[in-house]
């Protein structure tokens, strides 16, 4: 009898499998129990999920799912409603604290409204359907912060942190061995065609090779917290935090993003003003020891790295940026963002849509700005814009709030760190296409959801603690 249904099952999977569906089948058959396996697993699905987006290949060439009507999803977008949606079926709603219900609802308003748009677009054909779909999924990433919340916050946090920084230490390797090797440049390349470039500028600079990976926003998301656990958190892991700190700077430094520069250090500031005195008093000496290992690094790796670095740097400060190429596109993508946004106030041209720029490279019009809250604004309209900046502007005020009457120094300076961060993710998005695509989405929300954990984990101090005048001497008789 078994051996009757094994050779049933064994013709009717060999019929499958020279089939049109077989492909698909194979597919399922690996992909189910790995699903299964990571739903009852919140940490290593999101260390995976983190691993996906935040590599050398683009969200785009991550292998797709395989479902009727073929949507522009693939195993990353999978992987989250199975990281999100058990975390919801374990978690039911009235166990969730205060402020991860506020949070959703937050979330939740956002999707209300960028579902307007969503739906509109989607109406009008298959590829604008398909640009819908992309931007709305693109939204939902912003949901990975209840996972970590609800169930990273507690035994697992520290992991989850280790977890984090490992991979974006992984990520800084990759881009430093890029800049020092044209054989692994050409690697990277063959994966994504946009991540290594070369830049020519003025002055002895000459011609500089530029290595931005999809996943050095991760590395950039997890500097400052990473510079926090190695001031405070001392355990066996402190010497490889530091090494990964390291190559995080030096990653950051030859990508030669200035907005990265000045993000990062406005970032600092905002964590060590509301980190209190055990993390203000270590962060000086600490980042010019930093610094200096970074200048003697990057030497290494690159000689005369450091003129690139700093002549990248300066121009920042330099009225000669404001004519440049750079500041003259973002000028113009403006312009006609503005018109756009005026005609479509309440919900925008729809995601990744003509706003009435061409390319200048005969491929169509233009679909992006370079400025994450005016692409917004142009694609989804005002409402859906302030709906945004309602996410990362909860998270901030409940951060400062929290830190600001922790009870433990440790866990006041973690989550100080990831204010700051955050505050640095959103000081880049201003010039940058951050955001808008999954790759550096994750980050984004890994961050905001490591603001929510350490709120949750930051016990605020007991009432009776709070300083009072001493009462007045009765006066003597």
């Amino acid at each position: 009898m078994l051996a009757c249904v094994a050779a049933i099952l064994g013709l009717v999977g060999g019929r499958v499998a020279i089939s049109h569906y077989g492909t698909p089948a194979i597919e399922l058959l690996i992909a189910v129990p790995l699903l299964i396996l990571l739903t009852s697993r919140p940490f290593p699905a999101c260390i995976v999920l983190l691993g996906l987006l935040g590599s050398m290949f683009a969200y785009g060439d991550l292998p797709r799912a395989n479902v009727p009507g073929h949507p522009p999803l693939n195993v990353a977008d999978v992987l989250l409603a199975v990281v999100v949606g058990s975390t919801i079926w374990r978690k039911p709603w009235r166990t969730w604290p205060r402020p991860v219900r506020s949070y959703a609802l937050v979330l939740l308003l956002l999707l209300a409204l960028a579902s307007v748009s969503t739906l509109r677009l989607a109406l009008l054909g298959h590829d604008p359907a398909r640009s819908a779909i992309l931007g709305f999924r693109n939204l939902l990433y912003l949901a990975l912060p209840l996972t970590i919340a609800l169930e990273l916050s507690g035994r697992l946090w520290r992991p989850l942190l280790n977890g984090a920084i490992a991979l974006a230490a992984l990520v800084s390797i990759i881009s430093i061995a890029a800049v020092a090797s044209g054989s692994v440049a050409h690697f990277v390349t063959s994966f994504n065609a946009t991540a290594v470039m070369n830049i020519s500028s003025s002055g002895s600079l000459g011609s500089a090779t530029r290595v931005r990976l999809p996943g050095l926003f991760l590395a950039y998301a997890m500097c400052i917290p990473t510079l926090v656990m190695i001031l405070t958190v001392k355990d066996r892991w402190r010497p490889l935090r530091i090494g990964a700190l390291l190559l995080m700077i030096v990653a950051i430094a030859v990508s030669l993003n200035r907005n990265m520069y000045f993000g990062g250090a406005v970032g600092l500031l905002v964590a060590v003003l509301i980190g209190g005195s055990q993390l203000r008093y270590r962060v000086i000496l600490t980042a010019a020891v930093a610094v200096a290992c970074t200048v003697l690094v990057v030497e290494s790796v690159k000689p005369a790295a450091t003129t690139e670095i700093a002549q990248r740097a300066g121009s920042a400060l330099s009225s000669q940026v404001l004519s440049s190429g750079s500041a003259q596109a973002r000028a113009l993508e403006f312009h006609f963002a503005f018109l756009s946004i005026s005609r479509h106030p309440l919900d925008g041209v729809g995601w990744l849509q003509d706003y009435g720029l061409d390319s200048g490279t005969g491929s169509g019009p233009r679909v992006f700005v370079e400025d994450l809250y005016i692409h917004m604004a142009t694609d989804y309209g005002v409402p859906a814009a302030i709906a945004f900046l309602l996410v990362p502007g909860f998270l901030l005020l409940y951060g400062i709030r929290r830190a600001s009457s922790a009870a433990n120094p440790i866990d006041r300076a973690v989550l100080a760190g990831a204010v700051g961060a955050l505050v640095a993710l959103l000081l880049s998005c201003l010039v940058g296409t951050y955001l808008q695509s999954p790759d550096s989405t994750a980050s984004f929300a890994a961050v905001c959801g490591l603001v929510l954990g350490a709120g949750l984990r930051a016990t605020p101090r007991p009432r009776t603690e709070m300083r009072s005048r001493p009462a007045a001497a009765p006066p003597e008789a």
